[in-house]
C-alpha cells in the first residue's frame, strides 16, 4: 500500500505551502481590519506592480535552471554560480529604477498618493531575484525541505513586518500604512536569503563537488558555454508565459477601479470593491489551489526527466495521476466554496462583506489548478510556446471583459469575476488541446469523468450526514459548516488514497 514517491513529496510540499498560505491568510485578517477595504485595495494595486516587475526580472530563469539541473546536475551548478553576480546587479538596478520612477507610476495609476507605497517596494526588488535564483537551483536538486523552510521564514517575517508597520504608520494615513504592508516583502526576502546562504555555507562540499571549475570559470561558461542559447531561449519563453498573470493583475489595477468609477462609484468605493475582490475573496478562493501548486512543483522535474529519457509510460502515468488529483480536488473545492461562501466570509473576515465575491470566484480551484498542471506538463514536453499562446488569448479576452463589464452600473462584482474566469479558462482549454495533440492519452478524460461521478455520490450521502448532525442536536450553522468541510475533505482524501495506493511512481 505504497503511495508514489512524488505524491509523498507532494504531501510534504503541500504541508509547507499550506503553512505559508495559512500565515498569509492569518495576517490578511487583521490587516484587512486595520486597513479596511480601501486600504486593502491600495495594497493590492501597489503589489500588482511588484508582481509584474519581479516576473519581468526573473521570469523563467529559476524554472529553467530547475529543469536543466534535473537533467544535468553539473550544468545546472555551473549556471547557478554564473548567474549569482548578474542577478545581484539586476536586482539593485531594478530597485533604484522603481524608487526613482515611483511618481510617474503613481500618475499613470491615477493617484499621486501611491508614490510612497510604490517606493516601499524598491528594496524588495533588490533582494527577491537572487532569492528566486537560489530556489530554482534547489528545486532542480529536489531539496524541497530547504525551499519550503525558506518560504516559511520569508512569509513569517513578512507577516510580522506588515502588521508592525501598518500599526506604527497608520497615524500617517492609509497610504503610508499600505506602504508599510508592502515593505514586508523586503524583510521577508532578506531573512530567507540569509537562511539559504547559511545553509549553502554548511553544505559547501555538496555545492563545490558538483563541478571542478572555479567560480570565474562558471561565469565564463554561463556566458559562452554550450547550451546557453537554448537556456536563454527556454527562459524567455517561460518568462513570457509567466508574465501574463502579473500583467493581468496590473491591467486589473489600471482598469477595474477606473471603470467602477465610470459605473457611478466614488474613488474610495471603487478601490474598496477592488480590494474585496483581489485582496479578500481571492484568499479563500485560491487557498485550495495550494495542493495543485505543490503537485505541479514536485512533478515538474520528474515529468521532464521522463520525457527527456523517452520513458513514455512513466510520463503518461505521472501526468494522468497529477491531472486526476487536480481535477478531483478542484471540483470538490469549487462546490464547497460555492455553497459555503457566507459562512467562510463570516469565519475569516467577521462579516459577510466578501461573501458575494467569494461566490463569484468559487471556480478558481478547478480552473486555476488544472491550468497550472497542464502548463507544467507542456513545459516538460519542451512545449514552452503553447501555454504562452493560450495565456495571451486569455489576457486579451479578460482585458476586454474587465473594461466593458465592470463599467455597467450594478455589475461590478460579476464583471470583475467574469474577467478573472476568462483569463483562466481560455488558457486551460488551449492547454488541454495541446497536451492531447502532443501526447495522446496524457489527459485522462475517462478517469476524470469517473472521479466526477464519485463526487456526485459524495453529494448524495451528504444529505443524510447533515440530517444526522441535526438529529444529534448540532444545529449551529458554524458547527454544521465545519462538519460538512470535514466530511468532504475526508471523502476526497480517501478516494485519492485508494485510487493511487498501488501506483509505484518512484521510477
Amino acid at each position: 500500500m505504497q503511495l508514489p514517491a512524488f505524491l509523498k513529496q507532494t504531501v510534504l510540499r503541500t504541508g509547507a505551502i499550506f503553512l505559508v498560505k495559512a500565515i498569509g491568510l492569518a495576517v490578511r485578517i487583521p490587516l484587512y481590519r486595520l486597513l479596511g477595504s480601501e486600504g486593502t485595495g491600495i495594497y493590492q494595486i501597489v503589489y500588482s506592480i511588484f508582481g509584474f516587475a519581479l516576473t519581468l526580472l526573473t521570469g523563467g530563469f529559476p524554472t529553467t535552471l530547475a529543469l536543466m539541473t534535473a537533467k544535468d546536475l553539473k550544468r545546472g551548478s555551473q549556471l547557478f554560480k554564473g548567474f549569482i553576480i548578474p542577478f545581484f546587479i539586476l536586482g539593485v538596478g531594478s530597485g533604484l529604477l522603481c524608487y526613482t520612477t515611483a511618481p510617474y507610476l503613481a500618475y499613470y495609476l491615477g493617484d499621486s498618493r501611491l508614490t510612497f507605497p510604490i517606493r516601499c517596494l524598491a528594496p524588495a526588488l533588490m533582494i527577491v531575484p537572487l532569492l528566486q535564483l537560489h530556489r530554482g537551483f534547489l528545486q532542480g536538486i529536489e531539496s524541497y525541505g530547504e525551499v519550503s523552510t525558506s518560504e516559511l521564514i520569508e512569509q513569517a517575517v513578512r507577516a510580522g513586518t506588515m502588521l508592525l508597520l501598518v500599526v506604527v504608520w497608520m497615524k500617517y494615513g492609509i497610504y503610508a500604512a499600505a506602504g508599510g504592508a508592502a515593505f514586508g516583502a523586503f524583510t521577508g526576502a532578506f531573512v530567507a536569503l540569509c537562511f539559504l546562504w547559511l545553509w549553502q555555507y554548511n553544505k559547501k562540499p555538496m555545492f563545490s563537488g558538483t563541478t571542478n571549475r572555479t567560480f570565474t570559470d562558471s561565469i565564463r561558461w554561463s556566458v559562452f558555454g554550450p547550451g546557453i542559447f537554448f537556456f536563454l531561449k527556454t527562459s524567455f519563453a517561460i518568462t513570457l508565459t509567466r508574465l501574463v498573470t502579473p500583467t493581468s493583475d496590473l491591467l486589473d489595477a489600471l482598469i477595474i477601479p477606473a471603470r467602477l468609477q465610470k459605473s457611478g462609484l466614488s474613488q474610495s468605493d471603487a478601490v474598496g470593491v477592488f480590494g474585496e475582490i483581489t485582496g479578500m475573496a481571492s484568499i479563500t478562493a485560491y487557498l485550495p489551489t495550494i495542493l495543485t501548486a505543490a503537485l505541479s512543483y514536485t512533478v515538474a522535474s520528474k515529468l521532464t526527466a521522463n520525457w527527456q529519457n523517452k520513458k513514455r509510460k512513466n510520463f503518461l502515468e505521472r501526468s494522468n495521476i497529477s491531472l486526476e488529483v487536480g481535477w478531483f480536488w478542484g471540483i470538490g473545492s469549487t462546490v464547497f466554496l460555492l455553497f459555503y461562501a457566507d459562512e467562510l466570509s463570516i469565519l475569516i473576515f467577521g462579516n459577510e462583506g466578501a461573501a458575494q465575491a467569494n461566490r463569484y470566484l468559487s471556480f478558481a480551484p478547478i480552473v486555476v489548478g488544472m491550468r497550472e498542471l497542464t502548463t507544467t506538463i507542456l513545459w516538460a514536453m519542451d512545449q514552452k510556446s503553447a501555454p504562452l499562446i493560450g495565456s495571451i488569448l486569455g489576457l486579451i479576452c479578460s482585458a476586454f471583459a474587465a473594461y466593458y463589464l465592470t463599467a455597467i452600473p450594478g455589475f461590478g462584482y460579476a464583471g470583475a469575476a467574469i474577467s478573472v474566469f476568462t483569463f483562466e479558462f481560455i488558457p486551460l482549454i488551449w492547454n488541454v488541446v495541446m497536451v492531447q495533440k502532443r501526447c495522446k492519452g496524457a489527459f485522462p478524460v475517462t478517469n476524470i469523468v469517473s472521479g466526477s461521478l464519485f463526487l456526485l455520490v459524495i453529494a448524495f450521502f451528504y444529505t443524510p450526514f447533515d440530517a444526522l448532525l441535526l438529529r444529534v442536536g448540532l444545529d449551529s450553522a458554524i458547527i454544521r459548516s465545519l462538519g460538512g468541510t470535514l466530511f468532504f475533505t475526508i471523502c476526497i482524501f480517501l478516494y485519492i488514497f485508494f485510487r493511487f495506493r498501488k501506483k509505484t511512481g518512484g521510477r
